[in-house]
């Protein structure tokens, strides 16, 4: 680049940094000098609508005080001029007067007369709802302790908002005591509104609290001039206009709405002119003195440069030299010449012996370039040895090394870009959340390498039924997910989900084995359901989850209402943790009827939640929610500890022993020593273990029965009974049956509510009591509930019942009364005073 072309550019670039800074000195010095004086405009504007507004309502309370100090109307509050009111009190003189309410009150708050009135209308209409919060006995507007007593201010109706002044209704003196109050009353309608605009000469809108609820904005505004001292805020709306915010407090204080102002910014404007001029006339002068000072170097210093430069240009083009420069002059340039010919000299002087010298290093070099060529040889080999490698850690990063179809890293690559896509041309893109049913028993059972392969052939399935632009991908474990791009419309998604249903529940074949697998799918939709890869993910696996929590073998399309339960889950399991550190757990009792004897056995034992705020919540709602969260564990031992001290209690005060029944979750179970924490809440009450029956359901010790029957076996060496809880319900194999160490059979309600009439659950129920008997176990019956149940279960010769028919479940305070409902006094286990 030229020097002078370099000269130009430093001058420009010190002129634009110069300009620069200018500018922004300017704009935070100058401008934020107008718009410090544009916020107090707009502040004083504000101050002048609240001084019309109070100027309204002062006029409001100058009329309410005219009419509560009036000697004819002292004595009609006495009873002693009843010709008052028709003389002086009608619509016309309140409607003319712009009061839509018009009452008095005597000293015990009740209305002697009182009146609202439709102005626009001219008519009188009922009390507004929502007065009664500012007028009841004792309230400010109807406390008045002298005759001076005056109160105004702003309320909030059902009609909007009200201007109300209250004053001590005395004689026209004064003298008097005062005898009740009168409120009256104006809204604040748009002629009202206008008027204050008018008087305040500023354009103005009124909001009441619902209004402003419904919009985001309007409740920003509303938040943040609550907050101020003044009650106001203003902001600018653009370049040209401003728009501010005044508070208006009911006669408690309390918000119930605001004004909204907008106003031309004419002093923003005309400071925005200023700047613009100072900057243009800085601008102007810049390149003046640009030109002056660039015509200054080019003719003393860039002119002389060239002429040098041309010189210096001659002697390398030639490539001679003994040529010299021109060396005239006094100046720096001159010495510049001379010390170039200096120079000249010794390349002169030094030409010679190099020229010897690169004969000598010629023929080094092409020894050396021999030698390069082969080490250059040897590095391309390498190199592609590097690229081969990279492209291999490329794919390890982008696709799952078992079915070779893209991994979730890459997925989201993909994704990101299809919705680009699909925002730019405006089409509809699906993502299909796909989890494997039953995938975790399979691959438990048979070992990870056929867990492997099950997932190998379900991804080559699913491929298969894609189309060429669509993608499936492997998240990890039994989840895969598909996206499905420019469907059309979203309901275009469900018939590939059915496809894909349809497909894994074909029987899957390895070696030996035949095994069935089921798929659950949700399905979101671009742009209805999310605009971003994780919203269309997060919904898609919600909509996942649900249908698996349907069953399975489904798929289901997100919804909002999905959002919300996920949502009220969250707040749930929130109240369900903290129910545990606040000990809100309460355990109800269900008792078990002896049929021989008729006599209680024993019960069992119910866990409620019983919620500060929601009372006594039924654990079908939060049992699920515990199970799924792990809370199920911690909530079991208190379960555990709670029962055993309540049976120990009741021995303690002299009742005759009795069984408590607990039930243990399927996850407690699986996942802790279940073994060690009956042996310490046993060991912490003091109750024998005989007085406690453990519950265990079918599913529970199904899952590894195996290590189900050593924990089993641990409770019972102890001595306290196992039972299974509904029975008939899962898959308990006799066999299993007779390995486990089991004392109690109970039979599931479902199998009882069909007595007497279905005919298949009174045959599974009387084999049922059959085989407990056979293995020598004790059956129990769950919700029984008549006596046609009772009885039909009797003469099969069932040991035990327990259901609504004897009993709801109770709290421990009224097990006891319960008790003596069977049997004589006498013979129940308890004592009976």
């Amino acid at each position: 680049m030229k020097l002078r072309n370099k000269i130009l550019i430093a001058i420009s670039v010190a002129w634009l940094i110069f300009l620069g800074l200018t500018y922004i000195g300017s704009r935070v010095i100058l401008l934020k000098s107008f718009l410090s004086l544009e916020h107090d405009r707009a502040d004083q504007d504000l101050g002048r609508i609240d001084q019309a507004l109070d100027q309204v309502n002062y006029a409001l309370s100058t009329f309410t005080a005219d009419w509560s100090h009036w000697t004819d109307m002292y004595d009609f509050m006495q009873g002693k001029k009843p010709e008052f009111i028709p003389n002086n009190v009608n619509m016309t003189a309140f409607v003319t007067s712009h009061i839509n309410l018009f009452s008095y009150w005597d000293k015990q708050g009740k209305p002697v007369i009182a009146a609202a009135f439709d102005t626009n209308k001219q008519q009188q209409i009922g009390f507004p709802p929502g007065l009664e919060k500012y007028i009841y006995p004792g309230s400010i507007l109807m406390e008045k302790k002298d005759a001076n007593h005056d109160v105004r201010g702003y309320v909030l109706t059902s009609q909007g908002i009200m201007l109300i002044a209250s004053s001590a209704l005395t004689d026209g003196d004064m003298l008097l005591p005062p005898i009740g109050a009168s409120i009256f009353g104006r809204n604040l309608d748009n002629d009202l509104v206008a008027k204050i605009a008018e008087t305040a000469k500023v354009d103005i809108k009124f909001y009441i609290l619902n209004e402003i609820e419904k919009s985001a904005q309007l409740k920003n505004y509303f938040n943040i001039i609550s907050r101020d001292p003044k009650g106001h805020y203003s902001t600018p709306i653009d370049n040209k206009l401003l728009e501010g915010f005044t508070l208006i407090k009911d006669i408690y204080n309390k918000p119930i709405g605001m004004f909204r102002m907008t106003t031309p910014r004419a002093i923003y404007l005309t400071g925005l002119q200023s700047v613009n001029f100072y900057l243009l006339s800085f601008v102007i002068l810049g390149v003046i003195f640009s030109i002056l000072m660039l015509w200054l170097l080019r003719v003393l210093i860039i002119k002389r440069l060239e002429h040098l430069d041309k010189e210096i240009a001659e002697i390398s083009d030639k490539n001679v030299v003994n040529q010299r420069v021109d060396a005239s002059g006094t100046d720096e340039l001159t010495s510049v010449s001379v010390e170039i010919n200096h120079m000249l000299d010794i390349i002169q002087a030094s030409h010679d012996q190099l020229e010897h010298r690169v004969e000598e290093r010629t023929q080094e070099l092409q020894k050396t370039n021999i030698q390069l060529q082969q080490e250059i040889s040897e590095r391309k080999s390498v190199e592609r040895e590097l690229i081969v490698h990279k492209e291999h850690l490329i794919r390890l990063a982008h696709y799952d090394n078992l079915t070779s179809l893209p991994n979730r890293v890459f997925f989201n690559e993909i994704l990101n870009k299809a919705i680009s896509h699909s925002k730019r041309r405006n089409t509809v893109l699906a993502v299909l959340f796909i989890d494997l049913d039953r995938f975790k028993t399979i691959n438990d059972a048979l070992g990870h390498t056929f867990g492997d392969l099950v997932l190998k052939e379900m991804g080559n399935r699913f491929n298969g039924l894609l189309r060429a632009g669509d993608i499936l991908a492997r998240l990890g474990g039994d989840e895969f997910i598909i996206l499905l791009n420019d469907i059309g419309h979203p309901k275009f998604a469900g018939p590939v989900a059915e496809k894909i249903i349809t497909a894994c529940a074909q029987p899957v074949k390895i070696e030996t084995h035949e095994f069935f697998i089921t798929a659950s799918i949700g399905i979101s939709v671009f742009p209805d359901d999310g605009d971003s890869l994780e919203s269309l993910q997060k919904n898609a696996d919600m909509a996942m989850y649900k249908a698996k929590k349907a069953g399975g073998g489904i798929y289901q399309y997100y919804t909002h209402e999905m959002d919300i339960a996920a949502h009220e889950h969250i707040k749930l399991e929130a109240s369900l943790r903290k129910a545990i550190q606040n000990k809100e757990f309460v355990l109800f009792l269900q008792p078990q009827l002896n049929l021989k004897n008729g006599k209680i056995k024993g019960v069992e034992a119910l866990i409620r939640w019983d919620h500060p705020e929601l009372g006594l919540i039924s654990p079908a709602k939060f049992i699920p929610l515990a199970e799924e969260t792990g809370l199920i564990m911690p909530i079991g031992e208190w379960a555990l500890l709670e029962a055993c001290r309540l049976n120990k209690q009741w021995q303690d005060e002299g009742y005759e022993p009795i069984t408590i029944a607990v039930n243990i979750s399927p996850k407690q179970f699986r996942h802790q020593d279940v073994a060690q924490i009956v042996a310490d809440s046993l060991k912490e009450s003091g109750l024998q273990p005989k007085w406690l029956e453990v519950e265990i359901t079918e599913t529970a010790v199904m899952d590894n029965a195996d290590t189900a029957i050593n924990k089993l076996n641990s409770i019972s060496a102890m001595g306290v009974r196992i039972s299974v809880d509904d029975f008939g319900t899962g898959y308990t194999s006799i066999n299993y049956l007779r390995q486990f160490p089991v004392s109690v059979l109970k039979i599931d309600q479902t199998f009882i509510k069909g007595i007497p009439n279905n005919q298949n659950d009174l045959a599974i129920t009387s084999a049922v009591i059959a085989l407990g008997h056979n293995l020598g176990l004790e059956v129990v019956a769950e919700g029984v509930e008549t006596a046609e149940q009772m009885q039909y279960l009797a003469d099969h010769n069932c040991d035990l019942i327990q259901g609504y028919f004897l009993s709801r479940p109770l709290p421990a305070s009224k097990i006891v009364d319960q008790f003596t409902k069977f049997g004589e006094t006498k013979d129940t286990i308890f004592q009976v005073d």
